[in-house]
């Protein structure tokens, strides 16, 4: 099972969906044994994080949410503790030079070794974005799996929003050309749904898609479809929506892949 979740840089409540999958909660009471969660805002803290940023260049602006009932953890504590592999990529730094000193991207965490690591850096439309890609292996069965958030560039000068987060699913369609069954899910940011032409270049690449319309975000009074899931070369995958948010402002989804 692969869970594709934006957990608002701390705000979703990585842990709480980690015991839901390993005690069965999403399963009818199945316990979960082999199960990868590709998060996007996910963040880093600690001495690993630069500690200046050169004078002249912009920062992002922090995010921070405060979490009800729970405490910030960033993503090397939840996957040590959780005895998880992890494959992690700053995409940006997670506000200026303030403590704790963080930054923020997308991060793969697994029950299996993740082999084959690899980031690939976007086209800058607003804000640099990197998708990351891993490899897990288990009996005669193997899958890539690629993280993905795309921008939310307006991009006024350069053919609008919808253009830029085409120019960049096409990036990622061109980096990851295996034969390998591949799974790529993440936050596209696709304000119009699956009418994007992001969502096209990836359903012409990796055909294996669960077709919906729901709300995967909510926040500001509005509701959106941005969160998605394609396929290529495996059995069949089952993609459904979980009914909580757990602490972010997505909900998560769960594909369930057979080979």
């Amino acid at each position: 099972m692969v869970v594709s979740w934006n957990v608002n840089v701390g705000g979703g409540a990585v842990r709480v969906v980690i015991d839901r999958l390993r005690n069965g909660s999403f399963t009818d009471g199945r316990p979960v044994t082999q199960f990868a969660l590709l998060l996007q805002e996910e963040y880093r803290a600690g001495n690993a994080v630069p500690p200046s940023v050169p004078r002249g260049f912009p920062t992002p602006s922090r995010i921070a949410p405060i979490v009800k009932g729970l405490q910030r953890e960033d993503v090397e504590t939840v996957a040590n503790d959780e005895g998880l592999a992890l494959f992690y990529v700053p995409s940006m730094r997670n506000g200026g030079v303030v403590r704790p000193i963080e930054d923020r991207g997308n991060a793969i965490l697994s029950t299996l070794p993740l082999g084959d690591l690899t980031a690939i850096e976007l086209p800058v439309e607003h804000q640099r974005r990197v998708v990351v890609a891993a490899t897990v292996h288990s009996g005669s069965w193997t899958l890539r799996l690629v993280d993905v958030h795309l921008d939310t560039a307006l991009a006024l000068a350069h053919g609008g929003p919808f253009a830029a987060r085409r120019r960049q699913a096409q990036t990622i369609v061109s980096a990851v050309s295996s034969t390998t069954p591949t799974l790529i899910a993440g936050d596209l940011n696709t304000w119009r749904g699956n009418g994007e032409g992001a969502v096209a270049v990836f359903q012409n690449a990796f055909p294996q898609v669960a077709q919906r319309a729901t709300t995967t975000w909510m926040g500001f009074g509005f509701r959106a479809d941005l969160d998605h899931v394609f396929a290529r070369g495996v059995g069949s995958i089952d993609v459904r929506r979980l009914s909580d948010r757990f602490g972010s402002d997505h909900f998560p989804l769960l594909a369930t892949i057979s080979f």
